[in-house]
Protein backbone atom coordinates (compact mmCIF):
# COMPACT_ATOMS: atom_id res chain seq x y z
CA UNK A 1 0.00 0.00 0.00
CA UNK A 2 1.48 3.47 -1.16
CA UNK A 3 1.50 6.12 1.11
CA UNK A 4 -1.35 8.45 -0.74
CA UNK A 5 -3.79 5.40 -0.39
CA UNK A 6 -3.19 4.97 3.15
CA UNK A 7 -3.64 8.53 4.20
CA UNK A 8 -6.73 8.44 2.19
CA UNK A 9 -7.94 5.72 4.20
CA UNK A 10 -7.00 7.33 7.46
CA UNK A 11 -9.06 10.13 6.45
CA UNK A 12 -11.83 8.36 5.34
CA UNK A 13 -11.95 6.46 8.53
CA UNK A 14 -11.90 9.80 10.52
CA UNK A 15 -14.69 11.31 8.57
CA UNK A 16 -16.41 8.41 9.02
CA UNK A 17 -16.51 8.32 12.71
CA UNK A 18 -17.02 11.66 13.08
CA UNK A 19 -20.04 11.28 11.09
CA UNK A 20 -21.30 7.95 12.81
CA UNK A 21 -20.88 10.38 16.17
CA UNK A 22 -22.64 13.21 15.24
CA UNK A 23 -25.48 11.32 13.29
CA UNK A 24 -25.91 9.39 17.30
CA UNK A 25 -26.32 12.60 18.84
CA UNK A 26 -29.58 13.70 16.92
CA UNK A 27 -31.16 10.69 18.79
CA UNK A 28 -31.62 12.83 22.11
CA UNK A 29 -34.69 13.14 23.31
CA UNK A 30 -36.36 16.47 22.43
CA UNK A 31 -36.40 18.62 25.68
CA UNK A 32 -34.93 16.43 27.95
CA UNK A 33 -31.27 17.87 29.02
CA UNK A 34 -28.05 16.22 28.51
CA UNK A 35 -27.43 15.96 32.03
CA UNK A 36 -30.08 14.89 34.00
CA UNK A 37 -28.24 15.35 36.90
CA UNK A 38 -27.95 18.96 36.98
CA UNK A 39 -30.93 20.90 35.82
CA UNK A 40 -30.70 24.28 34.16
CA UNK A 41 -30.52 27.47 36.05
CA UNK A 42 -33.82 28.63 35.13
CA UNK A 43 -35.43 25.55 36.94
CA UNK A 44 -33.50 25.30 39.95
CA UNK A 45 -33.64 28.85 41.15
CA UNK A 46 -37.93 29.07 40.04
CA UNK A 47 -38.00 26.12 42.71
CA UNK A 48 -35.60 27.84 45.45
CA UNK A 49 -37.25 31.29 44.91
CA UNK A 50 -41.12 31.06 45.06
CA UNK A 51 -43.01 32.47 47.60
CA UNK A 52 -39.75 33.69 50.16
CA UNK A 53 -41.57 36.74 50.73
CA UNK A 54 -39.34 40.16 51.96
CA UNK A 55 -36.47 39.99 53.36
CA UNK A 56 -37.23 40.61 57.21
CA UNK A 57 -33.90 42.80 59.26
CA UNK A 58 -32.25 41.71 61.77
CA UNK A 59 -33.50 44.89 64.07
CA UNK A 60 -37.35 43.35 63.72
CA UNK A 61 -36.05 39.59 64.52
CA UNK A 62 -33.93 40.41 67.41
CA UNK A 63 -36.42 40.49 70.22
CA UNK A 64 -33.97 41.69 73.31
CA UNK A 65 -34.91 44.51 75.19
CA UNK A 66 -32.63 47.61 75.99
CA UNK A 67 -32.14 46.46 79.87
CA UNK A 68 -31.77 42.85 78.49
CA UNK A 69 -29.11 43.82 75.84
CA UNK A 70 -27.26 46.32 79.06
CA UNK A 71 -27.09 43.33 80.85
CA UNK A 72 -25.42 40.88 78.35
CA UNK A 73 -22.93 43.97 77.50
CA UNK A 74 -22.04 44.78 80.94
CA UNK A 75 -18.34 43.74 81.78
CA UNK A 76 -19.08 40.62 84.50
CA UNK A 77 -16.21 39.57 86.84
CA UNK A 78 -14.72 36.81 85.37
CA UNK A 79 -14.51 33.95 87.44
CA UNK A 80 -11.30 32.07 88.34
CA UNK A 81 -11.21 29.98 86.33
CA UNK A 82 -9.27 29.92 82.75
CA UNK A 83 -10.95 30.46 79.34
CA UNK A 84 -12.67 27.37 77.75
CA UNK A 85 -10.68 27.77 74.70
CA UNK A 86 -11.43 29.33 71.44
CA UNK A 87 -13.58 28.32 68.58
CA UNK A 88 -15.48 29.37 64.96
CA UNK A 89 -19.17 30.86 65.84
CA UNK A 90 -22.17 31.68 63.09
CA UNK A 91 -25.62 32.98 63.50
CA UNK A 92 -27.82 30.22 65.36
CA UNK A 93 -31.40 29.76 65.16
CA UNK A 94 -32.73 33.22 64.81
CA UNK A 95 -35.73 32.00 66.11
CA UNK A 96 -34.26 31.49 69.26
CA UNK A 97 -34.44 34.68 71.42
CA UNK A 98 -31.55 36.09 74.37
CA UNK A 99 -28.33 35.66 74.80
CA UNK A 100 -26.90 32.32 74.36
CA UNK A 101 -23.93 30.77 73.16
CA UNK A 102 -24.05 26.88 72.23
CA UNK A 103 -20.50 25.21 72.00
CA UNK A 104 -18.67 21.47 72.34
CA UNK A 105 -16.17 23.54 74.86
CA UNK A 106 -19.10 22.82 77.73
CA UNK A 107 -20.72 19.76 78.93
CA UNK A 108 -23.80 21.72 81.18
CA UNK A 109 -25.45 24.58 80.74
CA UNK A 110 -23.76 27.78 82.80
CA UNK A 111 -23.52 31.15 82.67
CA UNK A 112 -20.70 32.73 80.49
CA UNK A 113 -19.09 35.08 78.37
CA UNK A 114 -17.99 35.33 75.03
CA UNK A 115 -14.84 37.59 73.55
CA UNK A 116 -15.10 38.25 69.86
CA UNK A 117 -10.93 38.23 69.25
CA UNK A 118 -11.08 40.89 66.52
CA UNK A 119 -12.37 43.48 68.31
CA UNK A 120 -12.26 42.59 72.35
CA UNK A 121 -16.01 43.04 72.59
CA UNK A 122 -17.39 40.67 74.94
CA UNK A 123 -20.84 39.60 75.67
CA UNK A 124 -22.34 37.80 78.97
CA UNK A 125 -24.54 34.51 77.57
CA UNK A 126 -25.62 31.38 78.41
CA UNK A 127 -23.33 28.50 77.75
CA UNK A 128 -25.13 25.49 76.29
CA UNK A 129 -23.44 22.09 75.40
CA UNK A 130 -23.61 21.08 71.37
CA UNK A 131 -24.09 17.58 71.35
CA UNK A 132 -21.97 17.06 68.00
CA UNK A 133 -18.38 17.63 68.38
CA UNK A 134 -16.38 19.49 65.75
CA UNK A 135 -18.68 21.85 64.05
CA UNK A 136 -18.14 25.23 65.32
CA UNK A 137 -20.41 27.05 67.51
CA UNK A 138 -23.79 29.24 67.14
CA UNK A 139 -24.69 32.72 68.26
CA UNK A 140 -27.40 33.84 69.01
CA UNK A 141 -28.92 36.86 67.24
CA UNK A 142 -29.04 38.72 70.20
CA UNK A 143 -25.11 38.53 70.82
CA UNK A 144 -24.01 39.08 67.01
CA UNK A 145 -25.67 42.28 67.08
CA UNK A 146 -24.30 42.99 70.29
CA UNK A 147 -21.23 42.64 68.53
CA UNK A 148 -21.76 44.93 65.37
CA UNK A 149 -20.84 42.26 62.77
CA UNK A 150 -22.76 41.16 59.50
CA UNK A 151 -24.74 37.86 60.63
CA UNK A 152 -23.35 35.89 57.89
CA UNK A 153 -19.74 36.12 59.58
CA UNK A 154 -17.53 33.53 61.04
CA UNK A 155 -16.19 34.89 64.05
CA UNK A 156 -13.46 33.45 66.09
CA UNK A 157 -14.64 33.69 70.13
CA UNK A 158 -12.83 32.97 72.85
CA UNK A 159 -14.99 31.57 75.39
CA UNK A 160 -14.94 31.97 79.55
CA UNK A 161 -17.16 30.41 82.49
CA UNK A 162 -18.40 33.05 85.01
Amino acid sequence: MDVKSYSFLKCFKTIFFAGFLLTSCTNLPIGQPVNQLFPTLDKAYKKRLVDTGTPTPAAVLDVATAQERLAAARQATPSLSKSLGSTIASLGNPAETGFWFKTSLVDRTQPGRIVFKETGKSVNVTLIPLEAHGIGSQVSLSAMRLFGVSLTELLEIKVYPL
